[in-house]
């Protein structure tokens, strides 16, 4: 059955199916199938264990098969715009630096790149998730720099929080989805 991909992390792929499953698909448990993933032409089949994700008709296919294609990246990201600060590591005399993500993952964050931007290899990074009313703070390596965005990927996170900007890229993810 044709499926959505809305989320990864790790060797898990979050799908949604494009219909409803046959009332046996999946029971009891666990079905060991293969995943066929359409790469900009290149048909991959990866060995793979499917199982319901929760209530709301998604599967998660566990790969027992090494898959790379071309991808660096461990976990799916989502362009949500949040507020973010930044403060090179080991200064705490400079005020952190207000901007904003681009795109955030569970394993890190492209923000805009501002005027007052400092450049370092470590970062003090801070999150607002301003609905929720908390941050998130971590410690970030800078990957990729340009005029106009710097990447950079957590090297010391919470796992609740790497937990908590997951569920906000899958929920992303499954909006879109839907619509």
């Amino acid at each position: 059955m044709p499926c959505l991909v809305v989320g990864f992390t790790g060797s898990d792929v979050v799908l949604a199916p494009s219909g409803p499953l046959p009332e046996d698909a999946l029971a009891p448990g666990h079905l060991t199938t293969y995943l066929l993933i359409d790469a900009g032409g290149s048909l991959q089949a990866l060995k793979a264990e499917v199982r319901p994700a929760g209530t709301d008709g998604e599967l998660v296919a566990t790969l027992l098969d090494p898959f790379r294609l071309g991808q660096r990246r461990t976990f799916s990201r989502a362009p949500l715009v949040l507020p973010a600060h930044l403060r090179p590591l080991g200064d705490p005399d400079s005020p952190p630096k207000t901007t904003f993500t681009r795109d955030i993952s569970a394993g890190g964050l492209r923000v805009a790149r501002q005027s007052s931007y400092q450049p370092a290899d470590l970062h003090d990074v801070v999150i607002g998730l301003v609905q929720a009313n908390r941050e998130i703070k971590a410690t970030a390596s800078t990957v990729r720099e340009t005029d106009t965005d710097v990447s950079l990927s957590f090297v010391e996170i919470e796992t609740e929080d790497r937990l908590i900007l997951a569920q906000l890229t899958f929920a992303y993810h499954r909006r879109r989805a839907t619509t």
